[in-house]
């Protein structure tokens, strides 16, 4: 992390306090919410069976799939991949219990990185500030309980946004431009590990390296890193894209349920929430319409049935373009609405906690960028000594996310769930728009201090 004019000791001292107060509330709540099961082995959503029992095929060895013969490429392997290794730690018989600790500790260090990122794009008091947001923020700490792909794929996220940072920041020496170099390769891979746990990245990288060619003055180098970002992604992504290709004989960039989600955001009884019974109606069809072939059909039943969902959606939003426009103003309200839906299990008192907690991030990370906009241009650094990227960067990496993330589901079906990990990258902002908060007082100032003293002579 960057420690200029600050003691390596007392960064070390306050990262590990940073992230044991992070770990605990993470592991309270994991604790908590076990205890609210009526079964120890049970699990709140049909998502964390399947990414267990993915996790256990992978432990034993066994085909990866999920639902029979045909689903094999239901799911990334990024996450069950994750669960197989504790699998392996624990023997083969890890509690439900433990694998939410190890989800725990991803999200604390997602929080430590959250903290380190912020003050590589700011100063050490926004790194703090960002980090306190992001370790009691109820979205990151729920998300750090569950057994679901977004707690590890919320540490890749930031991670790859932090070394993407590194790649768009002022180069001053061969030394700095050769490190920019290495971390486009850890960007690709960073990139292409997250759409393993989270499918839906796979679009964000290349639409961030356009945005940033477009915005750049040095699109050359930029457009050069940019292609070695990308060959990084191509090239750990190829194992699953080979895999693929052996069991459908198609190239398949993520999964075989493309089709099925995007029919659940569009069609004619679309709510904008998910809803997938017409599943069923889809294996009939297709099962009549193989029963009427006169030869076995050349492609895989999985393929063809993920075909046929994907292209009924495009069909119905081709013919009713009005409806689409209607559902994406639906979804985007869905995405986010500060209340979470009775329906999600929470109280009353829990549910608005999270709404006002929400909001406190939201307001914080507004004021931020209305700050950075007001009184700095957008193309100069903040002036800080630990800043080396325009703050067009800072903007760009912060928000950029949450943007990405709205379009996305304002297409497929959309819901609280899944702006959390936008939502955890607006803590940086968050943050800078609380430091400057809190160095309005006296109190706030020094609370600030411990964390923010130079060292003697230290710039």
């Amino acid at each position: 992390m960057q420690t200029v004019g600050m003691p390596l000791s007392r960064a070390i001292i306050g990262w590990t306090l940073v992230f044991a107060f992070a770990l605990s509330v993470r592991c309270a709540g994991g604790i908590w919410w076990q205890a609210r099961q009526t079964d120890e082995n049970a699990f709140a959503f049909g998502d964390s069976f399947s990414y267990w029992v993915l996790g256990h095929q992978i432990y034993k060895g066994e085909s990866y799939q999920f639902g029979g013969e045909n689903a094999k490429i239901s799911r990334t392997p990024g996450y069950p991949i994750l669960i197989a290794a504790w699998h392996k730690l624990f023997a083969g018989k890890p509690s439900v219990v433990s694998v939410r600790m190890l989800n725990a500790i991803l999200g604390a260090c997602t929080v430590v990185v959250i903290g380190i990122f912020a003050t590589l794009l700011f100063d050490r008091r926004v790194g703090v500030c960002a980090a306190m947001l992001a370790s009691i923020y109820p979205g990151g700490i729920v998300m750090s309980i569950l057994i679901l792909s977004e707690g590890p794929f919320c540490l890749v996220m930031i991670l790859q946004l932090l070394a993407f940072y590194y790649v768009l920041r002022d180069c001053n020496s061969a030394k700095d431009n050769s490190l920019r170099w290495r971390a486009a390769i850890l960007t690709g891979v960073a990139a292409a590990v997250a759409v393993l746990i989270r499918p839906s990245w796979l679009l964000f990288t290349p639409l961030l390296l356009v945005a940033v060619l477009l915005c750049s003055a040095q699109r050359k180098k930029l457009c050069w890193q940019g292609i070695l970002i990308m060959l990084a992604f191509c090239i750990t992504m190829s194992p699953w894209w080979v895999r693929n290709y052996r069991v459908v004989g198609h190239f398949v960039p993520t999964t075989l349920q493309v089709g099925a989600s995007l029919y659940d955001g569009l069609h004619e009884n679309a709510t904008g929430g998910s809803d997938m019974s017409f599943v069923l109606y889809f294996h009939g069809a297709q099962n009549i319409d193989d029963a009427k072939l006169a030869t076995p059909p050349l492609d895989c039943y999985e393929f063809r049935l993920n075909n046929r969902m994907r292209d009924a959606a495009l069909d119905w939003a081709a013919a009713n373009p009005n409806q689409v426009l209607a559902l994406a103003g639906t979804k985007f309200v869905r995405f986010w609405r500060p209340l979470a839906s009775d329906k999600v299990g929470a109280s009353v008192a829990m549910r608005w906690g999270m709404a006002v907690s929400y909001l406190g991030v939201v307001a914080l990370a507004l004021y931020g960028l209305i700050l950075l906009i007001k009184h700095r241009k957008l193309n100069q650094t903040d002036g800080s000594p630990s800043t080396q990227a325009p703050v067009l960067v800072a903007v760009l990496l912060s928000i950029s996310p949450a943007i990405y993330f709205t379009a996305l589901h304002m297409v497929f079906v959309s819901s609280i769930r899944y702006r959390q990990p936008a939502v955890l990258v607006l803590t940086v902002l968050a943050g800078f728009g609380f430091s400057q908060g809190l160095q309005r007082f006296a109190c706030g100032r020094r609370l600030l201090a411990w964390f923010a003293a130079p060292t003697e002579g230290g710039g």
